[in-house]
């Protein structure tokens, strides 16, 4: 690995490689999969085409976040991405859920590895993705290596994900650092994450918040028929009932309590600081957190409970 510096360029303007084999992979089939999965999560999923990857959050009868998935419809089954430490939960629900249903939710996190590359000159680097639309997957070779590709976007950088047989991940890791990919560690990918404000489960994404809060709106369809949590999300919607918001906060350097930490104004809690890394400047560290209505606010002023002012800034932080 590089400096972080270093790193975070590649990733904004050269060929990033990030390791992302921790998220989960669930094979899902059966003729009522798709069916299914657009009854339980807030996407609507029943005009999904082959080849395409659609988001969705799969929340509880309460509204809340189970998790953010990503659905990649194939031939014969669904490809469901989940966060990285939710795959059991998200095949518990899905099985809890399947009654007379032809369903089927195979785990294929440990047989697979998925290698990603970002930035502005992957396409130089790897012409044959050049063609594949954003948000859309296919079957391709890859530096010799057979591999599903999904063409994805994070902060407005192109982005490819590659799924491989687990045996063929350090053949085709040690082939894109040979194209020129730069190994990109945690800390940058965090700055990157965090400074535009996209939500990870463990931090944002669980059972305390609900969608509109951390953001999702994106992922969730207001005319779709039923699924579990609907009514709850929709009336937050319709009555603008959205109590919080995430926010991207501004803190000293070295400042960053053990998360998550309360956020106080006039020693009334108001917020959760919930993600932080070191920016990369070095001089201050920046995060991510929920903060109620009425302080989620560019320059709005906060304290955590050791005394450290954190300030609500704009994105990208």
């Amino acid at each position: 690995y590089s400096t972080v510096r270093e790193e975070y360029d590649a990733l904004a303007k050269g060929i990033g490689l990030v390791e992302r084999s921790h998220l989960g992979r669930l094979k899902v089939s059966g003729v009522d999969a798709i069916d299914l999965l657009d009854r339980l999560s807030t996407n609507k999923l029943n005009d999904i085409r082959v080849g395409e990857i659609e988001g969705t959050v799969l929340t509880t009868n309460k509204g809340r976040i189970i998790d953010l998935l990503f659905v990649v419809r194939q031939d014969d089954h669904l490809l469901v991405i989940t966060g990285p430490e939710t795959r059991q939960r998200v095949a518990e629900w899905i099985d809890f859920y399947t009654f007379i249903e032809d369903v089927e939710v195979q785990d294929i996190t440990d047989s697979t590895a998925m290698l990603s590359v970002a930035g502005r000159k992957v396409r130089e680097a790897l012409p044959q993705l050049s063609d594949l639309p954003l948000s859309d997957a296919a079957q391709l070779t890859i530096c010799g290596i057979d591999a599903l590709v999904l063409h994805t976007e994070m902060a407005g950088i192109v982005g490819y994900d590659f799924i491989v047989p687990a045996g063929e991940a350090a053949t085709l890791r040690e082939a894109l650092i040979d194209v020129g990919a730069v190994q990109v560690g945690s800390h940058a990918t965090e700055i990157l994450r965090i400074g535009y404000g996209v939500a990870e489960y463990g931090g944002e994404l669980h059972e305390d918040y609900n969608p509109l809060e951390a953001d999702l709106k994106d992922y969730i369809s207001f005319n779709k028929g039923c699924y579990i949590g609907q009514e709850v999300v929709a009336r937050l919607n319709t009555y603008d009932k959205v109590q919080k918001h995430l926010m991207c906060l501004s803190l000293e350097a070295g400042g960053a309590p053990e998360l998550p930490s309360p956020l106080k104004h006039d020693g009334r809690q108001v917020g959760t600081l919930t993600s932080t890394v070191e920016a990369l400047d070095g001089d201050r560290t920046i995060g991510l957190g929920y903060v109620r209505k009425a302080h989620a606010q560019e320059g709005a002023r906060l304290l955590m409970e050791n005394g450290v002012e954190v300030v609500v800034v704009g994105f990208p932080c």
